[in-house]
């Protein structure tokens, strides 16, 4: 696909249904755990239910940490930013 910001997140954007990924919480599971802890988004005050729920996993050779990184993002579509990270796995 020509979309940059494509293109920038298929290194590592999971989706909450790709069932590839064992163990991945399903998205309502995912803010059953989290919503308490979710900022709205700071821009356009868009609050944390309403965002966008996706599962990241960052490989090692993007992340600081040789293990890499992975969890749910919250994502505010109207503003493009990355609102909340919440870390799951070891």
């Amino acid at each position: 696909m020509e979309n940059g910001e494509y293109i920038l997140r298929e290194d590592f954007l999971v989706s909450g249904a790709n069932g590839s990924h064992n163990g991945l919480l399903s998205v309502d599971a995912a803010k059953e755990l989290f919503l308490r802890e979710a900022l709205s988004c700071p821009v356009c005050k868009t609050p944390p239910e309403q965002l966008s729920w996706i599962y990241l996993v960052i490989s090692p050779w993007r992340s600081k940490d040789a293990e890499g990184k992975e969890g749910w993002a919250t994502i505010c579509d109207r503003c493009k930013l990355r609102i909340n990270f919440f870390a799951t796995g070891d």
